[in-house]
This record gives structure tokens, sequence and C-alpha cells, in this order.
């Protein structure tokens, strides 16, 4: 209930942020003159500066550049040239206000690509939408970023999504029928996306779940694992990141764990752990499989990421495929005018990138392809594609 509180608390002082950042920018975009759409100009807020190592901005704009060596983009029956502005949001959340502000205000663009992480995307989506100009984040998974939005967009899975398809994997791929978690009571991504899967796995017929929280920051989780080695677990998931990963896993089988380890998408974050032995045959789920990927865009893209310097990964390729989703949505629009764009965005249907299959049911989160993937000799193996779930 404490945690609940703390992140309500959280949410409203980021939208409270965001009521004041939009103070600041006097006349929105509603009240401002049209510009000419002489050029579709697309904004990147990009932690360029953030202690993770960030490239994939590299390979959006070689990608642009090749774009327009070639003409431009065909939009409503004229050919725009593509001009994306990138700016760093820092590690604060108030970078990337000021970076939404500047790309808003300053360039006129007409939709953002970004912000990568859900602190800074929940108050940047609250703004946009009410100066109505469509964002589109490449991995801001919290609910919140999106919900009772109409401008506010991602490509990634939802943690509520990814919670459903984890459960089901667990019970129709594993056969599991007894589960157990181990979560950080504290963190919103590693409890929010353990409620998730217990509920979701809890719904099967003849499926029962053991859960166990510890604190952030603990080292020795011996207690938690006793009783989940006890309870006679198959599948035990740890939605959890890769500092507290690299203690867990050793520590699980040391406790005489012998079932199967699955993940959730922070286990991408860092591949360091993914060496230790207690690591291998573990599987977790993803957003992006190379192996999964078409082989002739996967080719294509490789090689625009080796020709600009990029690293191509998991965030790498969700920005490239934000990049293309908002060249797609303008040609379906006829326009770059961010409200026809916004509508174009809704409607997309079935858009084939790097990272599956993407589609928007008139909302912001999207109907996508997931993947599971098995740590092998330090490397990923692809376990299983799924394919997205119609909405009910």
């Amino acid at each position: 209930m404490h945690r609940q509180r703390a992140l309500r608390s959280l949410v409203l002082g980021l939208v409270l942020l965001a009521a004041a950042t939009l103070a600041t920018l006097g006349c929105s975009r509603r009240d401002a003159e049209p510009a000419p759409e002489t050029e579709f100009r697309i904004g990147m807020i990009a932690p360029i500066s953030a202690p993770v190592r960030f490239t994939a901005q590299r390979l959006l704009q070689t990608r642009v550049a090749e774009l327009n060596a070639k003409g431009g983009l065909e939009v409503g029956g004229r050919m725009l040239k593509v001009r994306l502005i990138v700016v760093d949001s820092g590690t604060r959340v108030e970078q990337a206000m000021s970076a939404m502000s500047r790309l808003i205000q300053q360039e006129r663009v007409s939709a953002i690509i970004g912000p990568n992480y859900s602190r800074d995307a929940i108050p940047v989506a609250a703004a946009m939408e009410a100066l109505r100009v469509p964002m589109l984040t490449p991995s801001a998974t919290n609910p919140d970023v999106t919900r009772g939005r109409h401008f506010a967009f991602r490509v990634c899975q939802v943690d509520s999504a990814q919670g459903e398809i984890l459960a089901r994997y667990a019970y129709e791929n594993l056969g599991a029928r007894r589960v157990a978690v181990l979560y950080d009571e504290a963190d919103a991504y590693s409890a929010g996306l353990a409620g998730y899967f217990r509920r979701a796995f809890a719904a099967r017929p003849g499926a029962t779940i053991v859960a166990e929280a510890y604190e952030s920051g603990a080292q020795n989780y011996g207690p938690q694992l006793a009783r989940i080695r006890a309870s006679g677990a198959q599948v035990l998931f740890l939605p959890n990141f890769p500092d507290d990963l690299s203690r867990q896993l050793p520590q699980a089988r040391a406790a005489g764990f012998t079932g199967q380890l699955l993940g959730g998408d922070s286990w991408d974050t860092d591949a360091g752990f993914h060496s230790l032995p207690e690591a291998q045959g573990a599987v977790y789920s993803t957003d992006y499989a190379s192996a999964a990927a078409d082989s002739k865009l996967q080719a294509s893209v490789a090689a625009l990421a080796a020709q600009s310097g990029a690293e191509l990964n998991k965030t790498t390729a969700l920005c490239f495929d934000a990049l293309e989703i908002l060249l797609a949505a303008a040609q379906r629009a006829g326009s770059v005018d961010p409200v026809s764009l916004r509508s174009g965005l809704a409607g997309l249907s079935g858009f084939e990138g790097l990272s599956g299959s993407v589609s928007y049911a008139g909302g912001g989160d999207p109907q996508r392809t997931a993947f599971i993937v098995g740590i092998q000799g330090g490397g990923l193996v692809l376990r299983a594609k799924l394919a997205p779930e119609p909405k009910r």
C-alpha cells in the first residue's frame, strides 16, 4: 500500500512538472500559424549522456540521410525531405522536459521519438497531450505513459502485456502449474511486472503462485529462496535488473532450486551476467531477437549500423522501428501535420519492423510480436516467437 501511494505521488509530481513546463511555452502549437509542409521534421529525445551507452541516434541519422539522398519521403503526392533533430535528455527529468520544449517551440517538429525511460516519458507525454503533438517512445514500458492519452504511443511491450505473455509461456510452453516470483518491492518496474505476471498466471486453471519480496539493495535472498524451493515451484520468475540477478541466480541454484529460471525484458539491459554458469538455460522475454527478424531487413539495418558506428541491440532496433513507424504513419495520413500524423499512427496496422509486427488499434499501446530467448553459452537462442493477441 505504501509503495502504491508512493508511485501515485511520483506520477502526480511528474504531471505537475509537465504543467509547469507548459506554462513556460506560452503559445501552444494549436494557436500557432501552421508551417508549410516542405519537410518532415522529427524530434528525438535521446539519453546520449546517460551512463548506459546509447548510440541509436547515429543509426537513425544515417537512415534519414539515406532516405533524403533518394529524394525524401512521398507524403500526399509530394516529396518531403526528412529532418531528424536530436536533443540529449541527460539523466534528469527536467532535461527531458527542456528538450521537449525546444523541439516543439523552436524546432516545430511534427512528432517526437522518445523519451526512452518511463520517468521522463510520463511528464513529456502529459505536456505533449496538451500541445496535441504525437510522441512515440521506443522503450518506456510503464502503463501511465499512454493511459488516458491520445497523442502518446510506444513501440515496446507495455508491462501489463509482458506479464500476460510470460504467464502464457510459463503455463503453455513450459507446462508449469506452480510458479514462484522473487521481486524488489520498492522498484516500480520489478513490483509492477511481478503483479501483472501473478494475476495473469493465477487466472489459469490449476495454477498456483508463490510471491516473495525483498528490499532494494539486498545482498542475500536465502530466506525467500528457501521458501520458494519448499513450495515445489517449477518456474522461478525474476523480474529484476542485472545487479540483483548476478546474485540471485547463483543463490537460487545454491539453495537447491532446480527448475526453470524466467525473466523479463530487464534482462536485456546488461548482458554481463549472461556468462554466469547459473544463467545458462534461463529464458526471458524481449522485444527484439535478431534470429527472428526478417533476414533482408536485418542485413540492411546491420549495414547502416556499421556505417554509422551504432550498436545494433534491442534499444537501437526499437528506435529504428519508431522512425519507420512515423514515416509509415505520415504516408498513411498523407500529411505531417501533428494531428493528422496522430491519426495515421492510431490506424497503423500490420507494420513489419526489425522488432516484429506492430499494430495500433486506435490507442497508444501496440499489439506486437514478443520473443522468448534462452541464454546458451553466454549468447542467446530464440525459444519462441509469440504473435500479438487481438484486443478483447
